[in-house]
């Protein structure tokens, strides 16, 4: 393949890692984002030509990206500004499901059964402070508790008919607190929302964005840290 066609497809090539790259970050999602990156890094490079260019336009870009890649992904700011859009949807989301208080999204455990099968359970998974499960055979009258279960387990699609929540619309707002790699949310007074984020677990305190609709200066109990990301948002540490 001749030179010219091979730099200008490695400029295409360059262009489409870029648009990866951009919308990776605009989606929040670091493994596209750092992809995109990183073939277009070598796509510059590699049309820079000659050693000594490519050498240099491999230092601006790697800097320049990795900047980008830093403020987005490693930054509380970052991730609000990107995501603010998508936190305003989510509080409209919650405000739809006035009979859900808080929320823990948990996780699933595996545990190895007495007959070498797999038995699941859920770990962490909460409606207003409730534990509940997907899985009906947890709750039958002889099925066994998970271990360290701290107290009875409710089946989750019972708890919602309860609260007359749609099943489609709670598991719509389970598939957006995930994707915004939050773990949850809780309501809190004068119609605030804290929407929780990931945390190791263990760590004696937790980070969250917090809505307020009348844009007050938050006054919650055990509040460690707070700061104003914007009107009506805060980012608080909660002890």
């Amino acid at each position: 393949m001749r030179s010219g066609t091979t730099r200008w497809l490695t400029l295409a090539i360059g262009g489409i890692a870029s648009a990866a790259f951009v919308g990776g970050v605009a989606a929040y999602l670091p493994t596209i984002a750092v992809v995109g990156a990183g073939t277009a890094i070598a796509s510059v490079a590699t049309f820079a030509g000659s050693t000594r260019r490519r050498w240099l336009a491999t230092t601006i870009a790697s800097a320049a990206l990795g900047a980008v890649l830093w403020l987005a992904f490693g930054t509380t700011l970052g991730y609000f500004w990107l995501n603010r859009s998508r936190l305003d949807a989510l509080v409209t989301q919650i405000d739809a499901v006035p009979t859900i208080t808080s929320l823990q999204l948990g996780h699933d455990e595996a545990v190895a059964a007495p007959i070498n099968d797999i038995q699941r359970f859920d770990s962490y998974r909460f409606i207003n402070e409730q534990l509940v499960t997907r899985y009906r055979r947890r709750v039958a009258p002889d099925a066994p508790d998970a271990p360290d279960t701290p107290q009875p387990t409710v089946y989750e699609d019972d708890l919602l008919h309860r609260l007359q929540v749609p099943v489609a619309r709670y598991h719509a707002l389970r598939a957006t607190l995930d994707a915004l790699s939050l773990s949850g949310f809780d309501r809190i007074g004068r119609g605030g929302i804290a929407l929780d984020e990931r945390m190791p677990g263990g760590t004696p305190w937790g980070n969250a964005f917090l809505y307020l609709p009348t844009d007050d200066t938050p006054a919650i109990e055990r509040t460690l840290e707070q700061r104003r990301l914007a009107p009506h948002w805060f980012y608080i540490t909660r002890g």
